[in-house]
């Protein structure tokens, strides 16, 4: 090589190297900065002066996705208005290779009047269909299905399609595009219609939303779920599925826990980590995580052993609908997901009451009523592979009823009975007394006088500081009572009976 070939590669080689740590100061990352209050002006001109662009500003929660540079983001770390700053995350689908249908746990000819049911054995594991007799379908409920978008023409879910919007591609077309029509299968489990064709969903009448945040090949970012989850608070949905999984982020935690907080309840995969711990968005405490679990009520192989997995449900081997007209099986967390999400609706649908007497009806009762109504698998109690156990939908959307009484002491005692009949369950009466002085029950079985059940309460002054609330059971299954209220005091004195069964 000539002196003057070695300088020319020299100079070039110089060039280069310096072409490149230029390319490397001035490259720029999609990042998530997270400000104290919630961004305007003066924080978007933050960024812009730091040489950033800004892509999105959200509303849920004090956020903006921008455009960085490595050293502007070094900056902006220290900046008083800044919270934190995070890379935009990759954000995938929670999926298993194919897995061959397993056995079904009952047979084919027992539903032969229901050829919906045939093929949709979590479905039918979880009693759906005893909510579907009921003319209890999840209707009007609005479901917001986080995903690679559905295919809204497919015979057994165009009924039901009531809209959308695509993160990815930023229009209102949130078509289905994936390789493996996974945002399409879980809309299936969660409402596929009960037409007569294909399989029927949990809640065959709930109305599903496609919120497109992942692409075809099922990968989205954090600022794109983020965004997902807003749109979802903001078009007033009842129920977010999130059948994804990304890391442990600041700005993800911050935006489901907003939209619990807006009375949305989420619910999602817990991930299918063979053992590993349950993955995030399921892991948080205002998300519902779902593992899985195969006919015979063991969990799945694949599934994680955590003690934030809070529900069981149907994943392996799960036929579903599939983008044109099709339908194919899937397995994973994200299909168990999927029938918590259904059986939530139909909980919804079907009036569920205020079940943590905290004097609201909200997404808070929903969770506990499917918490309480769970079929216990494992451990005696919650427990970290199945939570509180296998989602059951027949229970879940059975309501205690309420029966609400009036005693008051009037000028006679004929006017001053109150009677009523308990017949073949157990119930809960409670006595809310406010001036009476005691107050005689009287139980009567086949026209006679129950004298073991007979019984006074007797009440201190009002005012006092004196417990002025009784309650006690009744367990009349396998026969008919009739209960007789007696009430003592001055006249005009009351209380107030409650009868729960």
């Amino acid at each position: 090589m000539t002196f003057k070939n070695k300088y020319i590669s020299a100079a070039t080689f110089f060039f280069m190297s310096i072409t490149f740590s230029a390319t490397a100061l001035t490259a720029e990352y999609s990042v998530i900065i997270g400000f104290h209050q919630q961004p305007g002006q003066p924080e978007q001109e933050l960024i812009r002066r730091a040489g950033g662009t800004v892509d999105r500003v959200y509303r849920l929660i004090p956020a903006i996705v921008a455009q960085l540079s490595e050293q502007a983001m070094a900056e902006l770390r220290e900046h008083p208005l800044v919270a934190y700053v995070e890379e935009d995350q990759v954000v995938t689908t929670i999926e298993l290779p194919y897995i061959a249908m397993i056995q079904k746990p009952f047979s084919i000819e027992s539903f032969a009047e229901d050829s919906e049911y045939q093929d949709a054995w979590g479905v039918q594991h979880i009693d759906s269909k005893v909510a579907h007799d009921k003319g209890i379908t999840g209707k009007e409920i609005k479901v917001a299905v986080i995903d690679t978008g559905i295919d809204y023409n497919h015979e057994d879910l165009d009924a039901n399609y009531r809209g959308g919007y695509d993160f990815i591609y930023d229009d209102d077309d949130p078509m289905d595009d994936s390789w493996n029509s996974h945002g399409t299968h879980i809309a299936g489990i969660i409402g596929a219609e009960a037409n007569g064709t294909g399989v029927v969903g949990v809640a065959p009448e709930v109305s599903l939303y496609a919120v497109k945040a992942l692409d075809g090949g099922g990968f989205g970012t954090l600022g794109t779920i983020v965004a997902s989850i807003q749109w979802a608070v903001e078009n007033d949905m009842d129920i977010i599925n999130l059948s994804l999984a990304g890391i442990d982020s600041q700005i993800l935690q911050e935006a489901c826990d907003a939209a619990y907080a807006a009375g949305v309840l989420i619910i999602a995969a817990a991930g299918n980590t063979f053992g590993a711990a349950a993955a995030f968005p399921g892991a948080y405490d205002s998300v519902i995580a779902v593992t899985g679990t195969d006919p015979a009520d063991q969990r799945g192989f694949y599934t994680p052993i955590d003690p934030a997995i809070e529900l069981a449900a149907p994943g392996l081997g799960i036929r579903s609908t599939a983008q044109y007209n099709g339908y194919i099986e899937q397995s994973g967390t994200s299909q168990s997901a999927a029938h918590v999400t259904g059986t939530a609706a139909l909980v919804m649908a079907a009036g569920v009451g205020d079940v943590n007497s905290d004097g609201v009806i909200d997404n808070r009762d929903v969770r506990q009523q499917l918490q309480m109504t769970a079929i216990d698998l494992g451990k005696p109690g919650r427990d970290e592979e199945y939570g509180f156990g296998l989602v059951d939908v027949s229970e879940a959307t059975t309501f205690p009823s309420v029966t609400s009484i009036s005693l008051v002491r009037e000028p006679t005692w004929s006017d001053s009975l109150k009677t009523t009949t308990l017949e073949d369950t157990f119930y809960q009466i409670t006595l809310e007394n406010d001036s009476l002085d005691a107050v005689l029950l009287l139980v009567v079985e086949n026209d006679r006088l129950r004298m073991d059940l007979m019984a006074v309460h007797i009440f201190n002054s009002p005012g006092e500081d004196y417990p002025q609330q009784v309650s006690f059971d009744l367990d009349a299954t396998g026969t008919t009572f009739k209960l007789i209220f007696v009430p003592f005091g001055s006249i005009g004195a009351f209380a107030d009976i409650t009868i729960l069964n």
